[in-house]
């Protein structure tokens, strides 16, 4: 009935009378308690009667935590400005987070997207950040608890790769407002950063859209806190590094501050990372040179961060690293971006190939520039070396020797770089090669299944579109019996190449339709293996001009060897006009014959087949004007 407050004082007064349990005793409670949500977002509570071997009304903590849970997770997610307003001042919240601090911080995220899936389905109203002031309030709860209990997980080897591996243990109210950020920002669940794909991309774009492009007050009064939380998130995360450090002078991170630094450089590295550099670079203590390195590389100073890795830490690794990380950013973009282009217009023009970025390769050259700026030559030439050594396959070679000295000698460079950069490339060549056979071989199986299911479809007379446009009737009065055409007296020289045609007629009141299946047998002549194209059957003449007319010819475009196709031919009828009972048709098969059986034999422009044009006369047709009745 709406009374929240009461029925989380009810539970407990019912933990208050069940005295804690002995290590290893075993309490058989069983009072099942339900929460549900009527249509205005209020809870009700409903509690079944405990086991008989249980004493009335007692429950176990973890019951009573389970229920406060699920009950101020129910009133946070019904979307009730009141409702959350209780959550947020209810004491039984602040208690949760203190006792349990992982699942009372599961009730604010509930409603969090919790991997990459879900992040792409998301509709812009879900968004952990639509309502600012409710993060703001959040926040502010969580960093005034003091959790009673320790949630550490088992200790690894303290080295840098482990701490990556570990959860951030909830002991203090920063942990907890990391952990809600990280996953509001969907840093720690999986948030994709190539934005969507597939059916919900739309949608998935508001969101990025809703975040990062302000159009009105409102959105950049919303970009500036979304940047806040961000902001706040790297800060936490620094403070967790200076309050962990060890209490001797070596400065060196605990085991929790490895964890708290690991976390600090993978949101640095975020591309999605809302991070303003400028003001987080003021708060960097001078010694922690990786994240300022990190921070240099968000504002595009590339070369000044590799000065920080390779010079200040002497790390070549260290540098190789940061350079990798962002030559994979750098093939995201330019190899995703043309491919959502591709599959929106269809094609590229030279104009859009001109455009599209060709340096994928520049990430490794200022490391190049930093290594020869070395104040020893020739250490900084062997430096060098290497990195095109290592790097050979994703580097641009040639612009990487022109940064090296005029005086260094081929053979320095011959074995580690130029040699193996040759056979890599080589072998590409032949890979490359092989694959555009395959997908040639691929494209030609494809068309020919294409053209075969064309030329299926223009053999019926209710399916060719040009004839359905005529509205010509459901079905023809008569049809004729299928002949073959032969062809005249004194034909060309093509008739050694005359395709094989058998005729059909269709009466309809008004029209006259000639179906003409053509067979391409130019396998079994001396022009073995052509292709035939524009493949017309005409009325070149009609003995009754006014009463039959040419109206409409639907050609063959393309029919491969050993193919059938139909073409037609539509005349306009008016039996009553005619001046004898039948009329004699004057009828040709016109059609071009390529220069290759391949269907692919098209000009450099994508237009028809390049052929030698044949018109071949066939014999006269006769019409009988009683076959119109």
């Amino acid at each position: 009935c709406g009374q929240h407050e009461r029925a989380m004082e009810v539970a407990a007064e019912r933990l208050q009378q069940n005295p804690a349990p002995l290590p290893g005793s075993n309490n058989s409670n069983t009072i099942l308690t339900t929460v549900s949500s009527d249509s205005s977002g209020e809870g009700i509570v409903a509690t079944a009667a405990p086991s008989s071997r249980s004493s009335a009304g007692q429950w176990s903590r973890i019951k009573y935590e389970s229920y406060t849970a699920t009950h101020l997770s129910e009133l946070w997610c019904c979307g009730q400005d009141e409702a959350r307003e209780l959550v947020l001042k209810s004491s039984a919240a602040f208690a949760l987070l203190e006792s349990n601090p992982r699942l009372g911080l599961s009730v604010f995220t509930a409603l969090h997207p919790q991997n990459e899936s879900q992040w792409r389905t998301l509709h812009p109203r879900d968004d952990p950040f639509r309502s600012t002031q409710d993060v703001v309030r959040v926040l502010q709860l969580l960093k005034s608890v003091r959790p009673k209990i320790s949630t550490r997980s088992t200790r690894g080897n303290g080295d840098e790769e482990d701490a990556q591996n570990q959860t951030l243990p909830l002991e203090s109210g920063r942990a907890l407002a990391v952990t809600f950020l990280e996953s509001a920002t969907g840093l720690s669940t999986g948030r994709p950063v190539d934005g969507a794909s597939g059916p919900d991309s739309e949608q998935q774009r508001g969101v990025f859209e809703s975040i990062s492009l302000p159009n009105s007050p409102q959105d950049e009064a919303h970009e500036e806190d979304l940047a806040n939380f961000h902001d706040e998130l790297a800060l936490l995360l620094l403070e967790g590094i200076i309050s962990e450090r060890s209490d001797d002078d070596s400065g060196k991170d605990t085991e929790l501050g490895m964890v708290y630094r690991s976390k600090l450089r993978s949101y640095l590295r975020w591309p999605l990372a809302k991070l303003r550099p400028e003001r987080f670079l003021e708060s960097l203590p001078s010694s922690f040179l990786p994240e300022k390195a990190l921070v240099l590389g968000r504002l595009g100073k590339h070369e000044d961060a590799l000065r920080i890795l390779y010079r200040d830490l002497k790390s070549l690794d260290l540098a190789l690293e940061y350079c990798d990380d962002r030559y994979d950013r750098q093939q995201s973009k330019i190899y995703k971006q043309p491919r959502q282009k591709y599959s929106s217009t269809g094609m590229f023009d030279d104009k859009e190939l001109m455009e599209m970025p060709s340096d994928p390769d520049n990430a490794y050259l200022p490391l190049v520039r930093v290594a020869l700026e070395s104040d020893n030559t020739s250490k900084g030439c062997a430096a060098a070396i290497q990195v095109l050594s290592l790097r050979r396959s994703a580097i641009d070679r040639a612009a990487a020797l022109r940064l090296l000295p005029a005086d260094i000698p081929v053979s320095a460079v011959a074995r580690p770089f130029l040699i193996p950069a040759l056979v890599d490339s080589e072998s590409q060549v032949r890979r490359l090669t092989v694959v555009s056979a395959l997908l040639r071989a691929r494209y030609l199986r494809l068309k020919e299944q294409l053209t075969s299911a064309q030329l299926k479809a223009q053999a019926n007379l209710q399916v060719v579109p040009q004839l359905q446009s005529l509205n010509l009737g459901d079905s023809p009065l008569h049809s004729t019996q299928p002949f073959r055409a032969r062809s005249s007296s004194g034909s060309s020289n093509s008739s050694s190449i005359l395709p094989e045609v058998w005729i059909v007629k269709h009466f309809f009141a008004r029209h006259l339709v000639i179906q003409a299946r053509v067979t391409n047998q130019a396998a079994l002549s001396e022009k073995a293996g052509r292709t035939l194209t524009d493949i017309c059957f005409v009325v070149a003449e009609s003995s009754e001009d006014e009463a039959i007319q040419p109206l409409l010819q639907v050609p063959i475009a393309v029919l491969p060897t050993g193919m059938t196709g139909c073409t037609w031919c539509v005349l306009s009828a008016a039996p009553g006009r005619m001046e004898s009972s039948t009329a004699q048709l004057t009828c040709e098969l016109r059609y071009t014959v390529s220069g290759q059986g391949d269907i692919m034999a098209l000009n450099p422009q994508g237009g028809a087949l390049i052929g030698r044009t044949f018109v071949e006369e066939l014999q006269d047709l006769e019409v009988h004007a009683s076959h119109f009745q």
